[in-house]
């Protein structure tokens, strides 16, 4: 493997995907570790990493993966049947994939991450297109301001997606100290908003490539104002609660 994007869901990772795809040189990064499950002892995961390749592969020879999270946990597992381990953190998916060249994508703002995840569950859109056809899924063809209009605002449910974004990073930074990779740090503040997209050119750096090209985005903008109304109710509750949980007597 030639580039693993490493993410958390909600922190634009799919923005970044869409951008290395346009390249058609960086890569077909997807999330092509989901139907691996450790359960199935029947697989030897080790020869499925030809088949994960051949996935995240471009025209170039170039491949690319992108990874969650909550994700990695499950492939260390399926991995350390069959492959190499040492120590610290998810040690066979780092052993497994020590030629790799990492990029680590967090998104600086967590609140609006988290709001971002209960907005996703409560409606089952993740993003808005303005093409007909695009590779992510829960897709809204063509931006629709209404389409939260029946979100329902809870205080403990945001509070309880900004801690699992934050341990989120916090496992990363750790999978990353533990086994002295330096990734590639990118932030989602920039990379949504740099219309140079350099983000392109560094990624492009790592696997020895030049300039690449750089596409329009298909992908617009799902936040609102309601995602606005959400995060400063969010904060007024979190210092009335001292930014803990609402406490509900049995």
């Amino acid at each position: 493997m030639d580039i693993i994007l490493c993410a958390t869901q909600r922190c634009g990772s799919t923005l970044v995907v869409e951008d290395m795809r346009n390249t058609t040189v960086l890569g077909v990064p997807g999330e092509w570790f989901i139907p691996w499950n450790p359960e199935d002892k029947s697989v030897n995961w080790l020869r499925r990493v030809p088949r994960v390749e051949s996935q995240g592969r471009s025209a170039n020879g170039v491949t690319a993966v992108k990874i969650m999270a909550n994700q990695a946990g499950n492939v260390d597992k399926c991995l350390s049947a069959h492959a190499e381990g040492t120590q610290g953190l998810w040690p066979f998916f780092a052993a497994t994939f020590k030629n790799a060249k990492w990029i680590f994508l967090r998104r600086n703002n967590v609140v609006e991450q988290a709001i971002s995840r209960v907005m996703a569950k409560q409606t089952s859109v993740n993003h808005a297109t303005s093409g007909t056809e695009h590779f992510a899924g829960k897709t809204l063809k063509g931006y629709d301001k209404q389409y939260n209009s029946k979100v329902t605002y809870s205080y403990d449910e945001i509070l309880q997606a900004a801690t699992a974004v934050t341990l989120e990073n916090i496992a990363w930074d750790r999978f990353f100290d533990s086994h002295r990779i330096k990734p590639l740090r990118l932030f989602y503040e920039d990379t949504a908003f740099d219309e140079r997209m350099s983000h392109l050119d560094e990624i492009s750096a790592l696997v020895g490539l030049g300039n690449v090209r750089k596409e329009p985005r298909q992908m617009v903008k799902l936040a609102n104002e309601k995602n606005r109304e959400w995060k400063e109710r969010f904060f007024i509750d979190a210092e009335k609660n001292r930014f803990r949980p609402i406490f509900r007597p049995i």
